[in-house]
Parts: structure tokens; sequence; C-alpha cells
């Protein structure tokens, strides 16, 4: 049985046909993080589905966890055991912004975050994926 928290995954049905609809995307699958983004498409419509609507993510939000990542990959070897950090992050922006859907956004990214460990090569994975999310949210928001 699935979290009542967890969206779809992959292929397994629903998806964000990015028509401003208020319905999440599907998950990212896991093995993504070890074979890198082969399609673009859901990190577009993560992007989009984030900044659009009256509980968009604003930028300062996003950008803030971002800080925090790159942080990390700027210097993986002496930061990498800040990554299990990453998840109470998340958490505490969600538990600050109610009203957002940084809830959504926590629920994308966390179980990434748990499949990284201290992997270099999944880091630089998780770090493609969000800043793709990154860039299609700023194409959207405009901020």
């Amino acid at each position: 049985m699935r979290n009542l928290n967890q969206r779809p995954r992959g292929s397994e049905g629903g998806g964000y046909s990015g028509n401003n609809s208020s319905r999440p995307p599907v998950l990212f699958d896991k093995k993504i993080l070890s074979e890198g983004i082969k399609e673009i498409n859901l990190c577009r419509e993560w992007g989009h589905f984030l900044a659009e609507g009256n509980e968009k993510v604003k930028t300062t939000q996003i950008r803030k966890f971002f800080g925090a990542v790159k942080k990390i990959q700027a210097d993986f070897d002496q930061s990498k055991s800040e990554i299990v950090l990453l998840n109470p992050k998340l958490a505490y922006a969600v538990g600050r912004n109610k009203n957002s859907k940084v809830k959504d956004l926590y629920i994308v990214l966390s179980p990434l975050i748990d499949e990284i460990g201290e992997d270099k090569d999944r880091f630089k994975n998780f770090v493609n994926i969000f800043e793709a999310i990154v860039a299609y949210h700023k194409e959207i928001s405009g901020e």
C-alpha cells in the first residue's frame, strides 16, 4: 500500500500535462540517479507545476535549498555527509510555507535524496535534475 503523500513514479500513470492542472506530475524513478537524465520532460513538468497557481513556490524558497545543494557540490568530499541534511531543510521549508507547493517539492526530491547516500555520481545526477527543475521554474515564474 502506497503512502498517501507519494505520487506515482515514472510510467506508473498520471502525469502533468502542463495545462495549469493542480495535480502534480509523477515522481522520478529512482533509477535516474544512476542513469542520469534521459528525458527532460518530467523536469519541465515539475518546474512549471511548482511555478504556477496560487500555491506556487517562490523563487526565494527554491534558491535557498538550491544554495545548500550547490554548497555540497562545491566541496563534495568535505561536505558529502551533509547530503542527509537536505531532507530536514526541505521539511523545514514545508513547515514554514503551509500554503505552498513546497510540500510537493519535498515529495518529489526526498526519495531521491534518500537514494544518494554519499555517492558522487548519484549526487551529480541529483544536482542536474534539480537544476533543470529550477530552470523551468524560472521560465514560468520570471522572478
